[in-house]
């Protein structure tokens, strides 16, 4: 380890190349996971929530109401579907709005809110985006979901909002996973490139060692020593950019979305990515710094 630091100290800038190409690689892998893993959160919560909402006809039966969800629970694509009745809604409407006594009706001339007012509907949670079509068709063809002024079925689906998150969920997911290859490319090339030249710059003083009788593992030993430091620093540099921007950005992402991801984020998210990063980091150091100590040892036999 000794030797590692003075090959540090003796080449400064290369050192300083070789952290700041690793620390920037472990910033970008940490917010695309950080990004990734929001993501799929919140479209994981997009798709278990109710999908579609249909309402229904005043002076709807319990039987008319059994038999539509019974054509539902039997259609391709549905998850799950619940009756939500008059009462209900005014419960969930309350729940909604708070205290507000405007939209309670107790302060204006509409007169307080009540059950009568709000219609029944069925909620119905999609497996996927992709089953919208079945369960549309299968709700326009009931004679329970009551009608528009024009004429059409009152049906409530964020068909285009759901597919339009999953499409930006991907195409994140993509961009990401190809800038964090290209940054490792780049990262395990450097450090390459470091290492090689290092060993180059110190070829006879090594030649020197073989003639003596020593080990290739002797003479790699320090090379891989001091590429675990550069993955090592960069590591905790990468990690600790992760850190600040988490908890710069809580302040925006809070009320935003936290109602789907809890702030302030818990202290085993941290951990488990900063374990992580390290592992990653050390990874990509070690085998960048052992396959060019590798072609070294072989050409020099």
């Amino acid at each position: 380890m000794i030797t590692a630091l003075k090959n540090i100290r003796r080449s400064p800038y290369q050192a300083i190349s070789a952290i700041f190409i690793v620390s920037l690689t472990i910033f970008i892998v940490g917010i695309f996971a950080l990004v990734t893993f929001a993501s799929q959160i919140i479209l994981n919560n997009f798709e278990t929530k109710p999908q579609i909402i249909a309402y229904l006809k005043d002076g709807h039966t319990t039987e008319q109401v059994g038999g539509l969800l019974s054509s539902l629970s039997a259609t391709t694509g549905v998850k799950k579907a619940i009756y939500i009745s008059k009462e209900d809604a005014l419960e969930l409407y309350k729940k909604s709005v708070g205290n507000d006594p405007v939209l309670l009706g107790t302060v204006t001339d509409w007169g307080i809110v009540t059950a009568d007012i709000l219609p029944a509907s069925v909620e119905i949670t999609a497996q996927s985006p992709e089953s919208f079509d079945n369960i549309s068709k299968t709700l326009e063809a009931s004679d329970l979901i009551s009608i528009t002024p024009q004429g059409k079925k009152e049906i409530d689906y964020p068909q285009d909002v759901v597919a339009e998150l999953t499409k930006w969920t991907n195409a994140i997911r993509m961009g990401g996973l190809v800038l964090v290859i290209a940054l490792t490319i780049v990262a395990i090339l450097t450090i390459m490139t470091i290492i090689s030249m290092k060993i180059s710059s110190r070829r006879f003083e090594i030649r020197t060692f073989k003639l003596m009788g020593a080990k290739n593992l002797y003479i790699i030993k320090p090379y891989l020593q001091e590429s675990v430091i550069y993955g090592l620093s960069g590591s905790i540099i990468g990690w600790l950019g992760c850190f600040i921007v988490l908890l710069y950005s809580t302040p925006f992402l809070a009320p935003r979305i936290g109602s789907i991801i809890s702030f302030p984020v818990h202290y085993t998210v941290y951990l488990i990515l900063f374990g992580s990063l390290i592992t990653f980091g050390l990874i990509i150091s070690f085998f960048s710094s052992l396959f060019a100590t590798s072609r070294f040892v072989k050409r020099s036999k």
